[in-house]
């Protein structure tokens, strides 16, 4: 009987812990429509040669003249409010993939796709140089789409000083000892400078694309697709109002 009472015990124990050591899983996509000027240019920018129609992005030259563009996504916040990712898988999807080019001579060939590279910031004004992703595209088919995917992940290193730091504000008395949106702005207010020589978390990618542009080809839309997970271990608040209408809401601290 008395094993019984303890096995019992121990799997209440067990159950109870479970929702505070879940893992947070999270699949986010952030899409652009570049047929559509008024979106694109609120979520993208791009090289002064090119130009947005109901066609997309491109120019008005003829095939096969053809030039070098680049179209840069804003920063594109992941993550929690009260917890940053440090690693996250991305694919990107531009459509539609470039279409073969007749020349004069009868030659035909099809353009190159181009590459996209991608980026992460803490506080969406300092960044990480730039990560090329790696090409998915299908070898010998002319695939409708130009597919890329990557990773960013944070060496274990390059957060040991933030993590120190984190760890001495969860120790006060504070509100919430996971916030970690509190204690990034209580490590900015003892080292305004902190970010500029870490990058200890991401908070924020955006992403590159360069590529030629041909005339008569434009690229109709953007889409990446992010894929993360946070560990849901936390600490119960001590006032609950830190935690309200923070719920689902991505990183959101930016510097001042």
């Amino acid at each position: 009987m008395k094993n019984f009472l303890r096995g019992g015990l121990f799997c209440a124990a067990l159950i109870a812990a479970i929702p505070a050591l879940a893992t947070i899983v999270e699949f986010k996509q952030h899409s652009i429509d570049l047929t559509n000027s008024r979106e694109a240019a609120a979520r993208a920018t791009w090289s002064d040669k090119l130009e947005i129609t109901e066609k997309g992005l491109g120019f008005k030259g003829a095939g096969p003249e053809t030039i070098d563009g680049r179209l840069q996504t804003k920063p594109f916040a992941i993550g929690l409010s009260w917890r940053p990712a440090t690693a996250v898988t991305l694919h990107a999807e531009i459509s539609p993939a470039p279409k073969p080019i007749k020349l004069d001579n009868g030659q035909v060939y099809t353009p190159y796709e181009g590459r996209v590279y991608a980026r992460y910031s803490p506080d969406s004004k300092h960044w990480s140089s730039w990560q090329a992703l790696k090409s998915d595209a299908p070898a010998g088919t002319n695939a409708a789409k130009r597919l890329f995917s990557g990773e960013l992940n944070i060496p274990q290193r390059d957060r040991e000083a933030y993590w120190k730091l984190v760890s001495e504000y969860s120790s006060r008395d504070v509100p919430w000892q996971s916030d970690e949106e509190a204690a990034v702005k209580w490590i900015v207010a003892q080292d305004p400078k902190f970010f500029e020589n870490n990058l200890p978390f991401i908070g924020y990618v955006e992403f590159l694309f360069e590529a030629p542009f041909q005339g008569g080809q434009r690229i109709s839309s953007f889409k990446a697709n992010f894929n993360y997970a946070l560990s849901g271990l936390h600490a119960i608040p001590k006032d609950k109002s830190v935690e309200r209408g923070r719920e689902g809401t991505p990183w959101r601290y930016q510097a001042p």
